[in-house]
């Protein structure tokens, strides 16, 4: 008996990494697809392919993301903020993640809280020109003239977009 339990402990195991192998295998190229349907800007079908890759793949952050990413352009701004919060909640140092979700809550009008978000992800990536850009375009919506210095920040670190803003925003 005690020879036969290794035995089936051993089986059992690598039976089971070959079963999650093919399951994230699978997951990974309804992904690719999703990705093939988002870059085609058909949306609706990407946000079907990533649905089936995270019900394969719950950890899958990702497809959390994507999905987020075709829900914002489909109007769909809580949605990808649910998302955007999962896929957070699977990778907290991902700092696109975090932009991304600002981009979102802009949509909403939750001007604060899309801050926080660019805050958030320039803690993780100092140098993140697009979220100076937007936190600054968004400070300046608020009426706070320091967003000036968001969008020049924005320029230093190669957003080609800052002098359009600056010259919009902060040049009298």
């Amino acid at each position: 008996m005690r020879l036969i339990l290794p035995f089936v402990f051993v089986f059992t195991f690598t039976t089971s990494c070959f079963y999650c192998q093919d399951k994230n295998a699978d997951a990974l190229q309804l992904y690719t697809n999703g990705l093939e349907q988002y870059n085609g800007q058909n949306y609706e079908d990407a946000i079907t392919l990533y649905t089936k890759a995270i019900n394969i793949n719950p950890g899958f952050a990702e497809a959390y993301f994507q999905r987020g990413c075709a829900k914002h352009y489909s109007d769909n701004y809580e949605g990808a903020i649910e998302d955007f919060n999962t896929s957070i909640s699977l990778q907290p140092k991902n700092e696109l993640f975090y932009k991304q979700r600002a981009s979102s809550k802009t949509m909403i009008k939750d001007y604060n809280g899309a801050i926080l978000d660019c805050d958030h992800a320039i803690s993780l990536k100092k140098d993140y020109d697009k979220a100076y850009a937007l936190r600054g375009i968004l400070k300046i919506e608020m009426g706070e003239k320091d967003g000036c210095n968001d969008l020049e920040k924005a320029g230093e670190y190669g957003y080609h977009n800052a002098p359009i803003f600056l010259k919009k925003y902060c040049v009298k």
